[in-house]
């Protein structure tokens, strides 16, 4: 694992050769480099658990075999998640959702590659306790939280409420708690997987300019990158933080918090240019990304070396794919 916690890390992953994407039934046409190596690695996990692969069913109707997917009855027990107790307080999260909580249930349960299932492997157990939270929050943002209180999953304070807004932009995590100093402290997270930085567009959206023109968050308010595709996710939730701070008044603090992989180049390609158009003083919001890699370290540095083990193995050891590319024994028979 890498405690590399600021930019991506230059680990090459390979173009998985045709014939090994369709042996583990993960061969999907639109795949990052990235994404076709994570894929094939969450299709590895699923087997080496002896869970059987899922159905995807493609745009022309028909269904497919995916080996980034789990069957229906394994997903009924949980095994996306990667505990019971995790499992446990992911489904509880899930049932008491906020109203007008977007949480894709059959991505959520069924589908390996998803981030959903990610940031509850990732944080749920936080939830259930706030002294490991405080002390994995701590070891990644030394000084914000003297506290912590709740940790929302899909929160957004105001979906569709167009004093916020006017859209159902939301948080994965939002930890809210005190500063040392008593006053409101909260970090919104952003987690990516797979995922690019790839959402519509909001420069249609009259809001969202009287926004970034309002909050000292960019060097250039009027640029028209802000609100396209790729930025326009992170200037999304990067003014739904501000509006948050501004309400909870002026010693509030505030982090908007970005995670992703070291190896998905686009994510942070996305992140790179988004910091290049921000200004130092930020409106009281700075702007934050972490490798995944270097939360799990720390999830390992606080106490749960076990969840980390598993975090890594799940998520970020690429070794299985490296070895499948090695291991080929070329002038064999068949």
């Amino acid at each position: 694992m890498t405690d590399k916690t600021d930019g991506y890390v230059n680990s090459l992953l390979p173009i998985v050769p045709r014939d090994i994407l369709q042996r583990y039934h993960v061969n999907e046409f639109g795949d990052t480099r990235f994404a076709s190596c994570a894929r094939l690695l969450q299709s590895i996990w699923r087997e080496s658990r002896g869970l059987a692969p899922g159905w995807h069913r493609g745009r022309d109707g028909r269904q497919r075999i995916l080996g980034s997917r789990l069957d229906l009855a394994d997903a009924r027990r949980g095994r996306n998640l990667l505990t019971p107790d995790i499992a446990r307080l992911t489904r509880r999260a899930t049932a008491y959702r906020e109203i007008g909580a977007f949480i894709e249930e059959q991505r959520l349960w069924e589908n390996l590659l998803s981030s959903q299932p990610l940031t509850f492997n990732l944080f749920a157990r936080c939830q259930s306790a706030p002294d490991r939270g405080l002390g994995l929050f701590a070891h990644l943002f030394p000084g914000f939280f003297g506290q912590v209180g709740e940790l929302a999953f899909e929160h957004s304070p105001g979906r569709g409420d167009p004093t916020y807004l006017g859209d159902y932009t939301a948080f994965d995590l939002y930890v809210s708690g005190l500063a040392p100093d008593g006053s409101p402290a909260f970090i919104a997270i952003e987690m990516k997987y797979s995922e690019a930085m790839r959402q519509p567009g909001r420069s249609s959206k009259a809001r969202y300019r009287e926004l970034t023109r309002a909050y000292a968050l960019h060097l250039d308010p009027e640029a028209p990158g802000l609100l396209s595709d790729p930025l326009a996710q992170l200037t999304a939730e990067h003014l739904l933080a501000a509006l948050i701070r501004e309400r909870l008044g002026p010693g509030a603090h505030a982090l908007f918090v970005v995670i992703a992989p070291a190896g998905n180049r686009d994510a942070w390609n996305a992140v790179d240019r988004y910091r290049s158009m921000l200004t130092e003083q930020g409106d009281g919001v700075p702007f934050i990304a972490l490798t995944l890699e270097a939360v799990i370290s720390a999830i390992g540095e606080t106490g749960d070396p076990d969840l980390a083990a598993r975090l890594h193995e799940r998520y970020t050891d690429f070794t299985p794919v490296h070895r499948l590319i090695d291991d080929w024994e070329p002038f064999t028979e068949g």
